[in-house]
């Protein structure tokens, strides 16, 4: 009877979870559909997943939507600048690439890949301004920015794991059978992941907060 129980406890823990991930799925898509909503987005739905990760069980909808909206103006300002920098990084590197199909040239080759490294620190940074943004959302976004560059050199294992999560969307495409996946996770298995990778920085940087007080 006990083990009966117990069974059908995590039947139905694994039935929450699934139903979790295909909602803020859904919800993070058609939050995003506006382009620059798409950081609050992924910040409501990685503050909602860290919250059931750590047994807190907020619902879901009234969750997700008041995550949604709380510090909406600072999240915009981190989605704008994030849409400019990729915008104008992407803007350097077809400007390099040019050059380099019509002359193979050192100088250009040096630039082109200094532009990939440095759109690729942004898309880290980025990553770790989530898990700063749940922790300290009322910091300014340039102490928001370097506390997330910081982060990315000192948990650079985690770094490298979080980099290889955001590529999981990707190559959900590859296939008939993790297309079907991606309609049902493509954006909330990331941004689990992400939470889960995290969870221990989030202890760290409320260590440094209270350190500061």
């Amino acid at each position: 009877m006990k083990y009966e129980k117990t069974f059908y406890q995590k039947i139905n823990t694994i039935a929450d979870w699934f139903i979790r991930i295909i909602m803020l799925n859904i919800l993070m898509i058609v939050t995003s559909l506006a382009v620059i909503t798409i950081y609050p987005s992924l910040a409501a739905g990685y503050k909602l997943f860290h919250q059931y990760i750590n047994k807190d069980e907020e619902k879901l909808f009234k969750g997700y939507f008041s995550y949604f909206i709380e510090d909406f103006g600072k999240k915009i300002s981190i989605s704008l600048i994030l849409i400019v920098v990729l915008f104008l990084g992407y803007l350097n590197v077809t400007y390099y690439v040019d050059y380099l199909n019509a002359e193979a040239n050192w100088f250009y080759m040096i630039g082109y890949y200094i532009t990939l490294a440095f759109l690729v620190s942004c898309f880290i940074i980025t990553l770790y301004t989530l898990t700063v943004m749940y922790v300290v959302p009322k910091a300014k976004i340039i102490l928001m920015f370097k506390l997330a560059f910081y982060l990315s050199g000192k948990f650079f294992l985690k770094t490298v794991l979080l980099v290889l999560t955001t590529l999981i969307p990707f190559l959900m495409l590859m296939t008939p059978i993790t297309q079907l996946v991606f309609v049902f996770g493509g954006l909330s298995i990331p941004v689990l992941l992400n939470a889960l990778i995290t969870n221990n920085v989030v202890v760290y940087i409320e260590g440094l907060v209270g350190k500061d007080v």
